[in-house]
This record gives structure tokens, sequence and C-alpha cells, in this order.
């Protein structure tokens, strides 16, 4: 049974299921995911191993080095970056992308296995390494609590508690505190005091640990039960730890029991150097980072957060309060309303359309069967966890023009059938019978032209890839649903309409328009001819398009990162940060700031890298009124912090959009020597300070931090009884604090540090020294001898375990692709000395892999159309046409985007593989038509002008729905290449296309043309010459 008898048998059911279907569909759009931008895998982890007293230069060589040249093992590594420092490691490790996100779990088992197995390799003085497989985590939703009348701890509690109320909202996965001040237990006690204990620093510490820890008592039988007794032990309270009782005395001699507090001075403080600080708006602040559940409607739980912060706000202290830093399910149902709204704008231009061309009742059903596309397709993304965000819904606006073109090529024929006078029956018959094969083949076609993105493993491409499930699943659709539905309500509605249009007069303009087919017929080379300056003009315009790979995100947020010069102070740094903050708040722009003092902001976007925690470093979102804020506030900011920290590096920059590229432009140079790649880099930093569109420039070892050491008397130490580690306690002492044990503080371990008097650098001379087992202190001054302050390499970048420092800049004023053009040629001409290497990152490295890899997949999916236009043709010709007007397409693609003023980037390309399809599609339409009209014995010159008046319609239509239907998206960041690029390549190739492929075909086929005539002359009878007699 044929497609179209079963339509027509099964009306019932056919009827019952499309409207199952339709409300299937509805249901679906609101059961959907929703978010802002796809999601995408970051096949990333971090590890971290802290090797305390270290330099950098010895985290290299004795933790980066062997915990890498292990992680080599791994099959599925793709690359190592790492960053040693002093006291820490950090290596980044990067899986193939080939590596399924399913298979990432066991990936990091092995990971940590690989991890495992070197530890004993490692200095006895570094810690356990820890593996961040998290690092990729995104945190979409970002609360601060925030005021300056609170304390810390004060804030600390009101931000756990809101932790708790938000943790337990349905569809909330974590919530992470950041920017927290730590509390601290300082005890500090004076040399002299210490002295006249006659205790030596081992015995205080091992009194206090020994009172610090909890004691089993055991348990009272009391029959039937146990009675456990808790006699406790460990410190709850200051007073617990004052009221210590502290054995004096040496060897028993002139011994006596004191409390801790009688020698000592005992204070709650916060932890000084703080380790991380944040900030909301210039205050004070705790933030709250928030993770949704996997897949889950991120506006669905938008309602339930609003109400939980209105209800916690309502229980804070006066002048506390809750700010929102980044808020998802605003920004994703933001960017649902635009695309919605992109959408029913583009169903509208496609309706008016066919209502102009086609009729109402045509238009209805074709846009009936438009939108029951639209709703099936929804079911299918509901069953295969697509969500619907930027892409997605983009993808629909796409796919719009292609979705009515089987409805078109249907309800078209038909009409041509029931023009005929073929009954209606027999006309839906016919016309499913003539295009169903056609069809299905031009529609797989046309979802093989996305093939390359589906085939493709770069970020880019996984971050495109809805474009490929909802336009391949809606193609599909839009094919059965032509093939029964729309049929259907041709039978219904357009049978006796159209049998009163049978005798309508042709146009003056379809007249003009068949005299020029027949030009082009009986004139094939110089129709071709008339082709050759369009693609030569294009040819030389093609390079004054603008190139740029992705944009930035729409989104009305911009980042300040803020450097002092490396090995600054926290205190410095959140000083800076303070000025900036209130100049900031005082510009019209800005709606709000979050500041995050030592560390990132978390991580709420997929394509944000966290900075690695640094004392010299802060970090300020900026919330504007609007996108258009950024550019002024951006140009403003420069020339003032320029003027206000001029020993600082400051920079701001957009929120990318499927790159985690920090910077616009780098160059790096990989090689062993790091005086040598400084150099390199000097010079690589002056090409780049001249130009003027660049700017932030800069490398990624910055400058050498100062480094002090004490230059050991070793003979005076001996005398004096101590040693080099005596030495360093007694500076931490007066510098950290020495950890000595924790407090037990609610949910909190705070630890309690042993501290000496204050001293300062000038007084370092007289900081007292003392052995752990020595009951007396020498001065410092009379075990070292001097000092030497030098500078060191603080930060040591390395590349598959090869030093490599990265000169980074950023762009203003052009597209980054464009500058990187201009110092290339001076980049590349920098002089590389023997087993040294230069290589381009930033948005270039990410451009071209992802371009690469698409253009490598591209030729798959081009065989596997061949193999299916072959198989449909049985011959080689036909396919070799259609292949052929695929440059015409190019035509419209460099002029749209000249006019447009739009930039050639990722999203072209895409929108260039896409239309291969929509293209090829059409040549199937119309020379498949062809091939039909010759074998209803029509002679080639017949058969095409025939064909190519008979598919006119539905070509244009599909090509005008196409192209008028993506007019929405020109004003979309993402999809603004994309749209110039359809429009203008589809609209040029079906244009040319109907007068490329008759001339092409006319010439292909000119030798069958002169046999058929030389058998039609030989078939034909000879006839009898008459004479004159017999004409009369």
């Amino acid at each position: 049974m044929s497609l179209s008898t079963f339509a027509l048998r099964q009306k019932t059911f056919v009827i019952f299921f499309t409207v199952l279907g339709m409300i299937a569909g509805i249901y679906s759009y609101f059961d959907l995911g929703k978010l802002e931008d796809p999601s995408f895998t970051v096949k990333s982890a971090v590890i971290v191993t802290l090797y305390p007293g270290a330099d950098a230069k010895e985290v290299e060589q004795l933790v980066t080095d062997k915990v890498e040249t292990k992680l080599e093992e791994m099959e599925s590594l793709w690359k190592l970056r790492s960053l040693s420092r002093p006291g820490s490691s950090m290596i980044f490790v990067d899986l193939k992308e080939k590596v399924n996100s399913d298979e990432l779990p066991q990936q990091w088992d092995l990971l940590r296995h690989k991890v495992e197995d070197v530890k004993l390799e490692l200095p006895m003085q570094a810690q356990i390494s820890i593996v961040q497989d998290e690092f990729s985590e995104v945190y979409g939703m970002l609360f601060a609590v925030y005021g300056d009348n609170m304390s810390m701890a004060e804030m600390k509690d009101h931000a756990r508690e809101l932790q708790r109320r938000i943790k337990a909202v349905e569809g909330v996965k974590k919530v992470q505190l950041h920017g927290i001040h730590e509390q601290v237990v300082n005890i500090r006690i004076s040399e002299e005091r210490l002295s006249e204990t006659g205790l030596t620093m081992l015995q205080l510490i091992d009194q206090l640990q020994s009172q610090n820890m909890p004691v089993t008592a055991g348990d009272f039988d009391l029959g039937i039960e146990n009675l456990r007794v808790e006699q406790g032990g460990s410190f709850q309270t200051v007073d617990d730890i004052r009221n210590v009782s502290i054995q004096t005395g040496i060897n028993g001699l002139n011994s006596a029991v004191i409390r801790l507090g009688d020698i000592a001075d005992i204070s709650m403080d916060y932890q000084d150097p703080a380790t991380t600080l944040s900030r909301f708006n210039g205050q004070q602040a705790v933030t709250l980072a928030v993770s949704p559940v996997n897949g889950i409607n991120v506006v669905s739980i938008g309602d339930t957060l609003k109400q939980v912060l209105a209800d916690y706000q309502a229980e804070l202290p006066a002048g506390a309060g809750i700010g929102v830093i980044a808020y998802q399910p605003e920004e994703v149902q933001k960017s649902v309303n635009n695309f919605i709204s992109n959408l029913i704008e583009s169903i509208v231009i496609v309706v008016v359309v066919l209502l102009i061309f086609m009729g109402w009742r045509s238009a209805s059903i074709v846009g009936a069967s438009l939108l029951l596309t639209i709703l099936f397709t929804l079911v299918y993304m509901n069953l295969t966890n697509v969500d619907l965000q930027r892409v997605s819904l983009g993808s629909f606006v796409l796919a719009l023009g292609m979705l009515v073109d089987n409805a078109i090529v249907i309800v078209d024929l038909f009409q041509t059938k029931i023009k005929q006078g073929i009954e209606r029956t027999q006309a839906v018959v016919d016309s499913i019978k003539e295009m169903a094969v056609p069809l299905l083949a031009a529609t797989v076609i046309a979802a093989m032209g996305t093939a390359p993105v589906l085939l493709s493993q770069t970020d880019s491409a996984e971050f495109s890839l809805s474009i490929v499930q909802v336009l391949c699943s809606s193609l599909l659709l839009s094919w059965v649903i032509a093939m029964i539905v729309t049929p259907l309500m041709c039978w219904f509605f357009l049978g006796k309409v159209a049998e009163q249009d049978k005798a309508k007069a042709p146009s003056r303009y379809w007249l003009m328009y068949e005299n020029a087919v027949d030009w082009v017929v009986e004139n094939p080379k110089k129709t071709l001819l008339y082709v050759i300056p369009l693609l030569l003009g294009t040819l030389l315009a093609a390079p004054l398009l603008k190139v740029n790979f992705m944009p930035s995100s729409d989104r009305a947020i911009v980042f300040l990162d803020y450097w002092l010069p490396n090995g600054g102070r926290i205190e410095q740094t959140s000083a800076d940060m303070r000025k900036v903050e209130a100049w900031l708040l005082q510009q019209p722009e800005v709606e709000s700031i979050s500041s995050s003092v030592g560390e990132s902001a978390p991580r709420f976007s997929v394509t944000v890298e966290p900075e690695p925690l640094d004392s010299s470093y802060g970090q300020i979102l900026i919330n504007t009124r609007s996108y258009e804020d950024i550019e002024p506030l951006v140009s403003r900011g420069d020339a003032w912090l320029k003027a206000q920290f001029p020993y600082a590096e400051p920079r701001f920059r957009d929120l990318k959009l499927a790159t985690k590229d920090k910077y616009s432009i780098e160059a790096r140079f990989i090689g062993p020597d790091p005086e040598v790649l400084h150099r390199l880099a000097d010079e690589a930093k002056a090409v780049m300070a001249s130009h003027p569109n660049l700017k932030y420039v800069r490398d990624d070892w910055r400058q050498e931090s100062k480094v002090m050491t004490p230059m050991v008397d070793l003979h005076a130490a001996r005398l004096a009884g101590v040693t080099r580690t005596d030495i360093a306690n007694a500076i931490n002492r007066v510098t950290e604090g020495s950890q000595v044990g924790t407090m037990r503080h609610g949910d909190d371990l705070i630890p309690i540090k042993l501290r000496s008097a204050n001293a300062t650098l000038e007084h370092f001379e007289n900081i007292p020294v003392r052995s752990l087992l020595g009951t007396h202190s020498v001065p410092m001054g009379q075990v070292v001898e001097s000092i030497e302050i030098k500078g060191e390499e603080s930060m040591i970048w390395r590349r598959n375990r090869l030093p490599a420092i990265t000169v980074q800049a950023g762009v203003s004023g052009d597209t980054a692709s464009n500058v990187r053009q201009q110092i290339a040629a001076e980049i590349e001409a920098i002089a590389l000395p023997a087993g040294y290497k230069m290589e381009w990152g930033g948005e270039y490295y990410d451009e071209q892999r992802s371009i690469d890899d698409l253009l490598e997949q591209n030729p798959k999916a081009t065989l596997l159309m061949l193999i299916i236009l072959v198989a449909m043709f049985n011959a080689f010709r036909q396919p070799l046409i259609i292949m052929i007007t695929l440059p015409l397409a190019s035509i419209g693609i460099v002029w749209s985007l000249l006019l447009l003023d739009k930039p050639f980037g990722f999203m072209a390309i895409v929108g260039m593989i896409c239309l291969s399809g929509m293209i090829i599609k059409n040549g199937i339409v119309l020379m498949d038509q062809i091939e039909l009209e010759r074998r209803n014995g029509s002679g080639i010159a017949e058969a095409i002008k025939a064909a190519t008046l008979n598919r006119t319609m539905a070509i244009s239509m599909a090509a005008l729905t196409t192209a008028l239907g993506m007019i929405p998206l020109l004003t979309d960041r993402l999809f603004d290449q994309m749209a110039a690029t359809i429009i203008g390549g589809l609209t040029a190739a079906s244009v040319l296309s109907l007068f490329v492929m008759p001339a092409l075909y006319r010439l292909f086929y000119h030798r069958d043309e002169q046999r058929e005539a030389e058998q039609l002359e030989l078939a034909a009878p000879s006839q009898p010459v008459l004479t004159a007699k017999e004409v009369k």
C-alpha cells in the first residue's frame, strides 16, 4: 500500500494521529529543558599538588614533570598544560575530543589511578595531589549576601542558611560559597614569656595538641543497655584554649601548672593575609554559586528561587541584602522569548509569501504542514533530550523555508494535475507516486548537508550540534507529513477550487520568463559565458570580507580582570579594586558589580575558564543596563585605568560564545631556556604594542617576583643549636603563623596558629630563633649573616612538558582575524634558535582547528550525497550538473556579507555547508522533472523547457520562503553570519540555477539530442513527390 493510498483509506486514523501529535507537540514545548546557550562537554580536569617551601623551578622539576610524565601514558590524552608556581603545581589535562561524554567518568578514574601511581616518586614534603574533574561545572546562577554592617562570621552564617534553602529547591544540583574571609585562632606568645616557662617549643605544641583531641572514656553496663561516657576534649571556644593547663619546668625542676591564657594573647581573628575576598556593589559579601541539574528546565526553577530569595531577604538584618550577579532563568527566558519572536516573524513571512504566490487555500495547506512539522519536531526533541536554546531555536528559523519545500512541491503538482483534468483522488495518488522517492532523496541530501557538523569533534561543532539534530529531524518529518497529511488536505480543500482555475491565463511576466527560458535552452553556451563575469567579480571581492571566527555573547555583562605585578599583596589588590568599584558605580551604564579578589568569579558560563588563585589578581563582573552600553564603558574605563594604575595590568573582556579563549590573539613560543623565551616574547610584545588595534599586551609568565633568601651562618647556627628548619619556622611564626591544631566551631574547623610577636623586615635581625627542643632563643642576626633579595620566575607555563610562554593581546576596532593577519609576517619573522618553535593560539587556533576539522568532514558528506544522486538517477551526468551549480552560491554569499556588513566565520561556514544540501535538493527537483518529461515522450529541448517552467514555482517558493524566513536572524549575534550566507547564497544559486542547469543539461546531452534527431529522421516515412497536375 502506497503512502497516498494509506492516507486516503485511513483518513480517520491520520486525522486522529495528527491531532494527537499536535497536542504532544504543545506539551513538549512546555516540558522541554530550556537553556540560554547549548552546553558542550569540557573534557578537562585539573591536578593540584602543593609542595610548600619549593620555588617554581623546583616544583616544575620535582612535581609537575613527574606527574606529566605519568599522564602521558593515557591514550585518551590530547594535551597537557601546566603552571608551576612557588609551593604549588597545577596541571590542566585536556582529553581528545573524540572521547564521548559518557566515557568521561571512566577516564577520570584512570587519571586518578595515574596520579596515585606517581605519588611515591614525589618529594616527601609534597602533599597529596588533588584531581578536580568537576573543573568544567557551570554555576549559572550567582547571588551575593552582602552588607557592611555585619561581621564576616555573621555573613557566612546567613550565606550558609541561604545555601541550605536553595539546595532544597527541586532542580538545584550544587550550591557553593565563595569569597569567605576565613577565621583563625591566633596564639601570640612573646619569646620572653616562653623562656620564663622553661618550655621548649615542641613541649608547648605537644601539650596543646594532647588536650585538643577526643578521648574514649568507655561505657557503663546498665543491664539491658550501655551508657556511653562522653568526655569531650576538642576545643569548642577560644576560652577552652585560654584555659588549657600548661606544665612548666625542665625535667621536673621548678615545675608548675599555668593557664595558657596567662602567658599568651589568644584571640579569634580573620586569616591574615586573606586567601580570597568578595564584594557586591562595593560592600563585603559572600557569593553563592548555584548549579542546576543537567537537562532541567532552568526557567521552571526561576520562580521558586525568586521566592526563596525574597523570603530570606525579609529575615536579614537592616543594611544586609541579597544581590543577583548572574541569573540563568531570566537570561534563558529572555533568549527563548527572543527566538520564539524570531520564529513567529519567520513563520509570518513564509505564510505571507505563500499567500501572495499560491493563494490562501494552498498557503493554508502549506502553512498547516509547516506547523505540524514544528510540533512533531518538538516531540522528537523531548524524546531525545534536545533542549530549547539559542542554537536549536535558531535551527527552526533556518529550517523553516526547507520545511515547506516538500509540501509546496506536492501542492503545486496536485494543482497541475487537476488543471490537466485528472480526478482529485487520482491526482493525489499520481503526485505522491511521482515525487515520493525524488523528494525523499532530496530531503535526505538536504539533511546530509549538516553531516560535517555531526562528524566534527571540536567544541564549536558540539556547540552547533543541535543544528544537525533539529534540521535533520524536522526535514525528515516534513517529508512524512508531505506524503501523508498534505495530500489529504489537498484532497479535502483544493480539488474543486483548482478545477475552477484550469483556464486561468498566464501573466505578462510569466510569458517574459518563458521567453527567457526558451533563449537559454537555445543558447546554452552564451548563458554560461554570462555567468563567468559574475564569478570573477565575486572572486575579486572576496578578500574584502571581514573575518570573525565566533562573536561574543550579547549578554549585558563584561569582565574586568586586574593584575598587580607578580607577588602583589592581596591587601593592595583589594584596595586598588575598591577604587575601581567606586568609579564603576558612578558610571551611568553600570547596573551592578561583583568583585572577587584573589580568584575569578565562579564559572557561570561554560566558555569562562577560571584563573588560578593569585593574591595579585582580582576580577569584577559588571552588569550593564544593555549590551550596547559595554563599548562606551570599556572605552572610558581603559583610559581611566591606565591613568590611575600605571603599574597594574587591567583589562576588560567580553563573554565568549563557544570558545574559551582568554585573549583574542596569542603567539606562543616553546623551547627549553626561559631566558630565550622571554627574549622572544619581548620581541613579539613590541610588535603587538605598536599595532593601533591591539591593547592589553602581555605574556602569561608575567614579571619576576621578589624572593628573600636568608644567608645562614652555619657555624654560628651550630653553636646556637638551630637548623635551617628552625630559622624557617621562626620566620613563619612572625609572618603567617604555624598551625598547631584546629578548633571546632559549629560545622567549621578553625585553624589554631602559633605566632611570635609581630616583626617587620626592618627588624628582621631581632626575630628570635630557637630549636624545637631548645628552651632559649637567639636573635636572627646571630645566625643569619645577610639577606639576599632577588627576582625569580614565579610562573612557569608548560605545554606538553615543554616550557611555553604565550604573548597575549586584546583587539579593538577590528576583528581578531584581520589584525592577526596584519601582524603575522612580523611575528613569524622573529628569528628562532634551534630547538624553539612558534605557534598561534587564541581565536586563530580555535578558528583553524574548527574550520579545518569541519572541511575535513565535508568530503565524507559530499560522497554520501553523490552516492544518493547516482543511485537515484542511475547516471553520472545529472549529479555532475547539480554539483557544478554549487559554486553559484558563492556569488550571493560574498556580496550578501559585504552589503550587510557581516563578517565571515564559523557560522557562515556552517551556513554554506547547509546551503549545499538546499541547492542540491532544488537540483534534484528540476533534474527529476526533466527525466519525467523525457520518459513521457518529449524531446530534450522540449523536456528542459517544460520541466523548468513546471518546477519554477516549487524551486522559487522554496528559495524565497527560506531566504525571507532568515531575515529575523540577521539581528542575532550568533546567527547573523549564517542568515546572510543563506539569504544571499540560496537566492543567487536558485535564480541562476534555473538558467544554468537547463543550459548545462542541453550541453551535456547535446549528442543524445543529435542521436534522437537522427533516429526520428530515419524512422519518419518517406513522402512521395507530387506533380503539378496532382496538386491541382
